[in-house]
């Protein structure tokens, strides 16, 4: 099992402080057993676009909710297309690295 962690400060705001986040893979290659890693972009990009698409669910029951969910959409998902298409040209050649973004919109913003 590949553990990879993240300091939060490049998600948009958070402090120099913020606390380190240890993604776990589950993946095994059917081939060989092994669980390949994915690059850390990847995975930095993954925790952004999956809050970004968890708050585009989400209904603005009242007028703060809509403000908390306004904000927080554009901190998460503000140039997450650009992102992805990047994302899917360096890492063509890394089947992993692929699979895990196949999941996503292309066009969301």
């Amino acid at each position: 099992m590949a553990t990879i962690g993240l300091l939060l400060s490049g998600c948009g705001g958070a402090p120099s402080d913020a606390p380190v986040i240890h993604v776990e893979t589950h993946r095994t290659d059917a081939s060989t057993g092994n669980v390949p890693a994915l690059p850390a972009d990847v995975v930095a990009f993954r925790l952004k676009r999956d809050e970004c698409d968890h708050l585009r669910g989400e209904e603005a029951t009242g007028p703060a909710r809509a403000v908390f969910l306004k904000y927080g959409m554009e901190r998460t998902c503000t140039g997450t297309d650009a992102a992805l298409r990047s994302l899917r040209q360096r890492h063509a050649d890394d089947p992993a690295a692929i699979a895990a973004l196949a999941g996503y919109a292309d066009d969301i913003e």
